[in-house]
């Protein structure tokens, strides 16, 4: 019994492991379709930080939307949507309680003026150090193409296995 059990148990976390490393593509997928879709509605990128706002009416969180839209205090705490955070990442508490942060980032690059430059992509975010105080999940996070080339120099991505998950899918470690 002890043997079978000693081969089950890892077989088990395998296949968890695979389930989470799944829902983690499926969230950038998702992220990645709905700004596509925003994309081609507006003809025009999010305001900066504002692209996790901006994309809930198409991820089908409207109500949430709206929430956001109309209310006036900067410290209100927002449920987090389920695609703003990877399974295979640990959670820590952002400026606002109870409001969680966006576990991927927003890859652009941005002109003097604020519009975005032709070109972006989604992906996980990196491993946030204990001591730094995280922005609520709709602060989006954005970096430019230079700071994404910089965190993939870097050794360890967010996922147990050191890869990062991003449109185009795992980025070796």
């Amino acid at each position: 019994m002890g043997i079978m059990m000693s081969l089950l148990l890892p077989a088990l976390q395998a296949a968890r492991d695979r389930s989470q490393q799944t829902v983690c593509e499926n969230n950038v997928h998702q992220l990645h379709v709905a700004l596509s879709a925003f994309l081609g509605t507006k003809r025009g990128f999010p305001a900066p930080n504002r692209w996790t706002i901006e994309l809930l009416p198409w991820i089908e969180q409207r109500p949430l939307y709206d929430a956001i839209k109309y209310n006036k205090d900067r410290n209100a705490a927002f449920p987090r949507p389920p695609v703003m955070r990877c399974p295979m990442q640990y959670d820590l508490p952002s400026r606002v309680d109870g409001a969680g942060f966006c576990h991927y980032l927003l890859v652009v690059d941005r002109a003097d003026n604020g519009f975005a430059l032709p070109g972006w992509d989604i992906q996980d975010r990196p491993l946030p150090k204990d001591d730094v105080t995280l922005e609520p999940w709709y602060v989006g996070p954005e970096v430019s193409y230079l700071e994404q080339q910089q965190l993939f120099a870097n050794p360890r991505g967010p996922h147990p296995d050191g890869r990062y998950v991003t449109i185009s899918g795992m980025r070796p470690e």
